[in-house]
């Protein structure tokens, strides 16, 4: 949470995109009617969440306190105002602010079929995870659900679904580092999908990129209890209802156990079975604008 007062008149000014540590900016600025406007400048790619809260008020005709939720996308915008009581003065308050790199409430497509995250027709052993295995006992965490999927060595990981990448763990577009360990996607309905145990500077993918169900995004990497693969967990943030350990949170992610396609037909997995993956068109087209092969490699 960070917080500021207002002093004087802030402008915005949007920041460059530099896409390995996203980040939020809000300043105030007294407009010409000595209104109070607030402002997010937005570092990163995909949705952003923006909550604010406002403390002592003046000169304004409302309560002494306010809370205003805002979903932004870089290089960000207006969150709200606060009118003059006395149009002669500007109107002044404290504020703090946090944010979520994703969409809050994001309502899940339920019937979406996703693909396993291993080439087509090759054979995967799928383990159900615990936090403690994954490392986020203490997150604020709701339906934990994860799963990892194992591979030969160096073998290419696949995006489950459509999306764009939001975040690549080590990822350095200056010093032209690839990165790897961790891909992060922001898909249509405002889910994401973590990939982790990927090899280290494997990425084949950068933040912003759009990726497809048939586009390998790194090398698997090796697994912590030994042989390679990765792992993969689905989740969208909610509304925050574990207030008694995260009482100042706005979100938490609620997992999800989603249908994956496979040889024995659509469903969700089981932990210890052995799947093998596979591919449709109307796996590979089931959402718009994907783009053929040739149209990516020759950006047609």
């Amino acid at each position: 949470m960070k917080k500021a007062t207002i002093a004087a008149a802030l402008l915005l000014s949007a920041l460059p995109l530099a896409a390995q540590k996203p980040s939020v900016e809000v300043t105030a600025r007294s407009a010409a009617d000595n209104s109070l406007l607030f402002d997010a400048a937005v570092d990163g790619f995909g949705t952003f969440t923006v909550r604010l809260k406002t403390t002592d008020i003046r000169n304004h005709a409302g309560s002494g306190e306010a809370t205003a939720i805002a979903t932004l996308r870089a290089p960000g915008g207006e969150i709200f105002s606060l009118a003059p009581q006395d149009a002669s003065r500007p109107v002044e308050a404290d504020y703090s602010w946090d944010w979520i790199n994703g969409r809050l409430d994001a309502t899940p497509d339920a019937e979406f079929v996703y693909r396993l995250p291993v080439a087509a027709g090759k054979h995967t052993t799928v383990r159900a995870l615990t936090p403690a295995e994954t490392g986020m006992v203490r997150d604020n965490i709701a339906g934990f659900r994860m799963w990892e999927f194992s591979t030969e060595r160096n073998e290419p990981v696949f995006a489950i679904r459509k999306g764009t990448v939001i975040y690549v763990e080590g990822y350095d577009a200056e010093r032209k580092q690839a990165g790897g360990g961790t891909i992060i996607v922001e898909h249509a309905d405002g889910t994401q999908a973590r990939y982790d145990t990927l090899r280290s500077d494997s990425a084949l993918v950068a933040p912003g990129e759009t990726v497809y169900p048939d586009m390998p995004i790194a090398l698997a990497g090796e697994l912590p209890g030994g042989g390679s693969g990765v792992r993969v967990g689905l989740y969208r943030y909610a509304a925050n209802r574990d207030t008694a350990l995260h009482p100042h949170m706005m979100a938490q992610k609620e997992f999800i156990d989603p249908l994956f396609m496979t040889a024995r037909g659509n469903g969700v997995l089981t932990d210890g079975e052995t799947a093998t993956a596979e591919t449709t068109k109307k796996l590979l087209n089931a959402e718009s604008g994907r783009r053929s092969f040739w149209q990516r490699i020759f950006g047609r």
